[in-house]
């Protein structure tokens, strides 16, 4: 009699005996396909020949030598098996059908197939699961017997072992077998299997075998991505649980998978919801959640598979089957308080779930409200949770709460306040999904009334609208009980009633001034401004009871309407208010570093764009920065990673899609996309519509950055020919007026255009010389401004990614005939005798196309000189000397100061009469930028000169051969002759024009105007037109760029402007105008480079920001040798405005990748902040050096040279507060290396007694703490650190005159208990930085 319990126990201690053993290894594949084939004809005619001693022993040896049989046998001998099992149970079915017939009589032949089952599947997966592991080994020992290469499955699983992972791989049909397999079993499970076997656990042994087989199948991942076939295993572990009471079983089948199988944990989650829905499986899921609501879960590090998986059952648990889940929350919500962050992470995602399964209910009870209120108390508490990970979960959490049908308008505005505060999150993860929570609360928001938009106008008029007639409402109704109290007999029964009624209305009435905002309870400290702004929007007014006020019933409905409608309308303008809270850190986030951070924050401007919210466009204009960022270079694979990295692959792809991208696709999706609903004319003048507001009101940077937005568009043909047509149409409207910001907003577009395709100028030149130049240009010379920019790309070829253009190498200058019509016009608008400040910048702009576009530019731009100084009329030069001439600086009270700066007197101009400021001022600014075209002319002559010698160098060559056979050649080259033969040659001869030629000379008209430019900014108090003496101080400079004669001789008086004039515009404007100067004449600088730092420390901000700027520009390009002075770079990290510190920080950055230049200056910045007139406080000092030293902490070899210049500065100080400042530096270093800390104690006599400071001995005590740390793992160190340590607590016995060892040792104690303060507000500083 076969026993299966015994059986198994044989097989698994390998005491299994066959007693007719045959082999399968080592015989041809055609005789052991000879003997599966007889044993298959056995089992299919009748299952019960399996009972045959032979036949079950040659069984059992086709699965002890599974691995040695060709892969088909294996196949056929599993369909074999399967086939004479389903022969099986057909008669078994039969038996139990028919009366008379004793089921029992086929337990014994079941318990074989399940024997053979157990032993053939468990082997095959077995040697699948080992396959990956041993592969190496495999592979060598196959490599040893190449000779002797068998096709077996073992070979097979083996030579597959770094790929597959299941024998269903190997074995063809596996899996449809065992699927068959397992359809057979859920029949078995089906029947009343105790009519089979006499005993409950002779019954049980035949079920484990499948169930176990079940559990160790399910063990791989590659069988539980079959839907199919999971749903199979799953349906027969239900069968297993509901008809053989396998509760207990099944659940702590669960749990142990989910304790040590991470990717089941998803699968039994929807095991346990099969068993909850289709087989009353309520018990197995209580059990299941009690289990795992009694284990404690650690954020050890070898704790992570049981949380994991844990978490991931729950959540997935919650969303497959809420109501179960709900059943057991009260033992569950413990978790919320558990270590391991990610259960409280997976708990907030079940509430999540929870709140929007309930919901969901159609009914909602008072008990269903009460439980979401809860929920959401738990998630807002959540927002403070410790860890980020659960942070970030909350956010996600908040977004699909508020997308779904639901919208929860109570909890809402707290909800959106706390979302608001993450947004300065430290951890980006957090900040970045606050944004994407923040954008889908907008997207969903619940204000649905006049489209959806959230302007803040359109609110406040229609909620004062409808207070307005509320309190109409009101006072009508108050009036209307007053007649009729009037009326009623005072002795007349019902007047009880009636003064009860009149009361109503008059307290109705009083209420009228109080507001009703229920959701107000819940917001917090931070919501109350905004909703007292919410107030006063709206009126204080609380919704009074009409009903009671006696008003009729369709006055009373339209009064409760109204009421219903207010509390909308303050619901959103709440809303809105919050919105614009958000914009501020949004904004700052479209700066951060993180790419993700980045394109969130550029969703929720787009949406909230979309959506009308006042502010957003700042937002869209700070957008358009973003463009300058590098493109994303992405394969074809890194984007099909990130599309296929699941719920958060969109973010992925999202980055590696790039910023810039984004940014296009942006401003595509907000401008350019076509309205469906609207015709192909429609679409284009929205689009035209759409592209000058973008116009309105923009700075200059941001003009800049959308004239690289749009030339994008354009060279990638995203803005059509229609909208360039309708731009023009535009811009030459001429039939009626035209407000300015239009026509002005068109030529910009069109400029924009232009630098992707010429043609948009050269295609209709005549309508911007007629508009711009023209009688339009004249009018607003904002017009004439932008279409003189526009007409400098007939000259543009260098510029890159034009249409038609070459390569800037090869682009000749092009250069129009001076009789042009072009040139006509330009004069014209030079000469505009308008007076208006924006002749300025159109003046600058139509000299730079005369430059830019004119064969001889020198001759139109001289003229319009000498037509502007006939004009003024009263200006006489005079060379007459005035030994008591003065420079006054913006007033009288210099008068008697003697001008440093000048070691012999300048010639003075002196008036006749007093002279027109507007014409002189005009005068001097075309004169100072005509000096500078002139320099940018010759730098373009001399870059072409060289061009088209670099050309002629082959053909010199060829003809140089036959000269030099004794050949004459006449045709010398004329190049030669006027340019010289090198190019240095010709720099040389450029540079003579610039120095002798343009300001000197009788031939120079600009010579003529350096002494008058010298007169009026030694004379500025004089000269009380402030626009004039901005122009003329920056004429000057610009005049000062040309010559390096004239600018030696006034650079003195240049100075002594930057130090001593009043305008903070003159202060920028002469910044500038020395990092200029050091640029073209960085010798006459040398010596007064003290100049260029001395404004860092202005007190106007914008000249601070203007030097800081053109220092960061001059020493990281190498313009500049720093000598000592980045002291007063370092100082600006702790400027109180916080652009002048970001500025700062990004410096040094910077710096720091340019070959150890914080390292190398670093000595100088300590002096420079510790000793001296100019040193900071000891905090601020603190604050630099923490930031400097995090430049130099992973260069090893550094940090060491750093201990020694610091050690030897205690020798050559003696005051205590740069002892102190010594020792905090030498604190901040990390001592990673045995020789940093020797450094450090060989250095000890040094500065011995400078131990005797508290201060300066608790910072050594921090770094002996240090120390010790970083030499835990190694003996030798830590020997090293503790003699250090004792030598530092006998030196400050010294020092501090204690002859006591004991004495000495207290107050080291004491010192030691200091440090832990110490390391405290190391901690806090530490986690300031995290924050930053």
């Amino acid at each position: 009699m076969f026993n299966l319990h015994e059986q198994l126990l044989k097989l698994q201690e390998g005491e299994l005996e066959i007693h007719n053993d045959f082999t399968f290894e080592g015989i041809d594949s055609t005789a052991a396909k000879r003997t599966i084939n007889g044993l298959t004809d056995k089992l299919v005619v009748n299952g019960e020949n399996i009972n045959d001693a032979p036949t079950f022993d040659t069984l059992m040896c086709f699965a002890r030598d599974l691995a040695s049989i060709d892969p088909k046998l294996v196949a056929r001998g599993l369909d074999m098996l399967v086939a004479g099992f389903e022969s099986e149970i057909k008669q078994v079915s039969v038996a139990m059908n028919t009366a008379g017939h004793d089921p029992t009589r086929y337990a014994e032949a079941l318990d074989r197939y399940a024997f053979l089952f157990q032993w053939t599947i468990e082997r095959g997966e077995s040697a699948a699961s080992k396959s990956h592991s041993s592969a190496a080994a495999a592979s060598a020992a196959q490599t040893k017997s190449r000779k002797r290469r068998a096709n077996t499955a073992a070979s097979i699983i083996v030579a597959a072992g770094g790929g597959g992972s299941t024998i269903a791989e190997i074995v063809g049909g596996w899996k449809s077998k065992l699927l068959d397999l397992y359809v057979l079993v859920q029949q078995t499970l089906e029947m009343p299997l105790g009519r089979i076997w006499n005993s409950v656990p002779e019954r049980d042994t035949f079920i484990g075998v499948f169930t176990r087989l079940a559990h160790k199948i399910m063990e791989n991942p590659a069988y539980t991505k079959d839907s199919d076939f999971q749903t199979v295993m799953f349906r027969t572990l239900c069968l297993w649980f509901e008809n053989y009471n396998g509760l207990y079983g099944l659940v702590t089948m669960i749990t142990q998978n989910l304790q040590h199988y991470e990717h089941q944990s998803e699968s039994m989650a929807g095991l346990v919801q099969l068993a909850y829905e289709r087989y009353d499986g309520t018990q197995l899921s209580d059990e299941v959640l009690r289990a795992i609501a009694g284990k404690a879960f650690s954020s050890a590090q070898h704790d992570k598979t049981g949380p994991k998986s844990t978490a991931r059952f729950l959540v997935k648990f919650a969303q497959l089957a809420p109501k179960a889940l709900l059943r057991q929350m009260g033992l569950l919500i413990k978790h919320l308080d558990s270590e391991a962050h990610i259960m409280r992470s997976a708990m907030v995602d079940v509430i999540g779930h929870l709140v929007l399964h309930l919901a969901s209910q159609e009914e909602q009870t008072d008990m269903i409200k009460n439980q979401i209120n809860e929920y959401f108390d738990i998630i807002e508490q959540r927002f403070q949770d410790a860890h980020f990970l659960v942070r970030a979960k909350v956010m996600q959490v908040c977004q699909f709460v508020c997308s779904g049908p639901a919208k929860f308008p109570k909890r809402r505005p707290k909800l959106v306040t706390l979302i608001i505060g993450r947004l300065e999150d430290k951890a980006s993860n957090v900040r970045r999904h606050a944004i994407r929570a923040l954008t889908m609360l907008l997207e969903t928001h619940p204000f649905s009334l006049d489209g959806a938009e959230l302007g803040m106008d359109k609110l406040e008029t229609r909620l004062e609208g409808i207070t307005a007639e509320l309190a109409q409402m009101a006072k009508g109704a108050e009036a209307a009980h007053a007649k009729t109290v009037e009326e009623v007999d005072e002795e007349d029964a019902s007047m009880v009633s009636s003064v009860g009624a009149e009361a109503a209305v008059t307290e109705a009435a009083k209420q009228l001034v109080l507001d009703e905002q229920e959701a107000k309870d819940d917001a917090d400290d931070a919501a109350t401004e905004i909703a007292d702004s919410v107030k006063a929007a709206g009126g204080d007014s609380q919704a009074p009871d009409f009903a009671s006020a006696g008003l009729s019933p369709e006055m009373a409905a339209k009064a409760m309407s109204l009421q219903f409608q207010q509390r909308y309308y303050r619901d959103a303008l709440y809303f809105v208010y919050q919105l614009q809270e958000a914009q501020r850190p949004l904004l700052q986030l479209l700066g951060s570093t993180n790419k993700s951070e980045v394109m969130e924050a550029m969703d929720f401007f787009v949406a909230a764009v979309r959506f009308r919210v006042d502010g957003a466009q700042e937002g869209i204009r700070r957008m358009s920065h973003l463009i300058w960022t590098p493109p994303t270079t992405t394969t074809a694979a890194a984007s099909s990673a990130a599309a296929a990295s699941g719920a958060a692959g969109d973010g992925a792809l999202e980055e590696a899609r790039g910023v810039r991208t984004k940014l296009l696709d942006s401003y595509m999706q907000l401008y350019l996309t076509p309205n469906e609903r609207l015709s192909a004319a429609e679409n284009t003048s929205r689009i035209t519509r759409n592209l000058i507001s973008l116009t309105f009101g923009a700075t200059l940077a941001e003009l800049t950055s959308l004239e690289e937005l749009v030339r994008i568009l354009m060279s990638e043909g995203l803005i059509g020919e229609s909208v360039v047509n309708k731009l023009r149409s535009v811009y030459g409207y001429t039939k009626q007026p035209l407000p300015p910001a239009q026509r002005r907003g068109a030529i910009i577009i069109l400029g924009m255009l232009a630098q992707a395709n010429r043609a948009i100028v050269t295609d209709d030149i005549d309508l911007y010389l007629r508009i711009g130049l023209g009688k339009y240009g004249h009018e607003d010379l904002a017009v004439a401004k932008y279409t003189c920019m526009i007409l400098q790309c007939l000259g543009a070829g260098k510029r890159k990614n034009i249409v038609g253009a070459r390569d800037a190498s090869e682009e000749e200058i092009r250069r129009l005939p001076m009789n042009n019509p072009i040139f006509e016009g330009l004069r014209r608008i030079l000469e505009e005798p308008r007076r208006d400040p924006e002749w300025f910048p159109a003046a600058e702009q139509a000299l730079n196309t005369i430059f830019a576009l004119g064969d001889k530019p020198e001759a139109l731009a001289l003229r319009v000189v000498k037509d502007m100084a006939r004009l003024v009329q009263d200006l006489v030069v005079s060379s007459v000397v005035d030994d008591d001439s003065r420079m006054d600086v913006d007033d009288d009270d210099n008068n008697g100061a003697a001008d440093p700066g000048h070691s012999e007197p300048a010639p003075a101009v002196v008036e006749r009469r007093p002279v027109d400021p507007w014409g002189l001022t005009r005068l001097v600014f075309v004169v100072g930028h005509i000096a500078i075209k002139e320099i940018v002319l010759l730098e373009s002559i001399e870059a072409e000169l060289k061009r088209r010698k670099s050309d002629d160098e082959p053909k010199r060559k060829r003809r140089a051969a036959p000269k030099a056979n004794g050949g004459d050649d006449d045709d010398d080259d004329e190049l030669n002759q006027i340019a010289g033969t090198t190019e240095d040659e010709i720099g040389d001869i450029i540079s003579a024009i610039r120095e002798r030629e343009l300001l000197a000379g009788d031939r120079s008209v600009l010579a003529l105007f350096g002494p008058l430019l010298v007169h009026v900014c030694q004379n500025l108090g004089t000269f009380g037109d402030r626009l004039l003496t901005v122009h003329a101080t920056a004429a000057l400079a610009k005049f000062m760029c040309v010559s390096s004669a004239f600018c030696e001789k006034q650079l003195p008086l240049l100075l002594a402007l930057l130090q001593r004039a009043k305008s903070p515009v003159i202060r920028a404007n002469i910044a500038i105008a020395v990092g200029d100067i050091t640029v073209c004449f960085s010798n006459l600088m040398g010596e007064n480079v003290q100049y260029l730092y001395e404004p860092l420390h202005d007190g106007d901000v914008n000249v601070k920001k203007t030097t800081l700027m053109v220092l960061t520009h001059l020493i990281l390009n190498g313009m500049v040798k720093v000598k000592g002075q980045l002291g007063e770079m370092a100082k600006c990290l702790e400027d109180k405005d916080p652009s002048v510190a970001d500025m700062a920080r990004l410096f040094f950055t910077e710096l720091a990748t340019k070959d150890n230049a914080v390292y190398n200056n670093l000595p100088d910045i300590i002096s420079s902040l510790s000793v001296g007139a100019g040193a900071v406080n000891e905090t601020s000092f603190a604050r630099i050096m923490k930031f400097l030293f995090d430049f130099i902490k992973d260069k090893e070899r550094q940090l060491e040279n750093v201990v020694d210049k610091l050690c030897q500065r205690f020798r050559n100080t003696t005051d205590p507060r740069q002892c102190r400042d010594i020792a905090y530096c030498l604190a901040l270093l990390p001592y990673k290396s045995d020789r940093s800390i020797r450094r450090l104690v060989d250095a000890l006599p040094g500065y011995q007694q400078k131990l005797a400071e508290d201060a300066v001995y608790k910072y050594f005590v921090d770094i002996v703490a240090k120390m010790r740390t970083q030499s835990a793992q190694k003996h030798e160190a830590a020997v090293v650190v503790d003699d250090f340590e004792a030598k530092l607590r006998e030196a400050r016995a010294k020092a501090i005159g204690e002859d006591n060892a004991e004495e000495a040792a207290a107050a080291a104690s004491a010192a030691n208990g200091g440090d832990n303060e110490n390391e405290d507000d190391a901690q806090m500083d530490a986690d300031e930085d995290e924050d930053l």
